[in-house]
């Protein structure tokens, strides 16, 4: 059973408090947004976010098949302007995407995701493990 944590209180609740995070978005293998909260900073026309989030989703699609030989992807990081675009694939196949302010720390928030989403597990009674 797949376990979407869109709109979860928890998920709102810890986005306030990570310092420098602008907004965190799940989307699904396909590149949909299934799930967001916070500021909208990623200004595109629409077709053109789309195709941006299915990039996204394509690269972590792609990455899968070196799983074995090289380790599992944690996460990604694409530094743009004044933004960095962090994305941790799940293991039930979606894609938390946090877009973070230029200076933030990328491994503390890496850190607070895997963090959050074991720490879920005995909430929803799911395996989530991350590792």
């Amino acid at each position: 059973m797949s376990v979407v944590l869109s709109g979860s209180d928890i998920t709102k609740k810890a986005s306030i408090t990570i310092p420098d995070v602008e907004s965190i978005c799940i989307i699904n293998n396909k590149g949909r947004v299934i799930g967001e909260i916070g500021v909208d900073t990623v200004r595109l026309l629409n077709y053109k976010k789309e195709m941006f989030l299915m990039g996204i989703a394509l690269l972590h699609s792609m990455q899968k098949d070196f799983d074995e030989e090289v380790e599992p992807v944690e996460y990604s990081l694409t530094k743009r302007g004044n933004a960095k675009f962090i994305s941790v694939p799940m293991p039930n196949g979606t894609i938390i995407l946090v877009v973070a302010k230029k200076h933030a720390d990328h491994e503390k928030i890496v850190d607070w995701i895997i963090h959050m989403i074991n720490g879920t597990e005995e909430i929803l009674g799911e395996k989530l493990r991350v590792e």
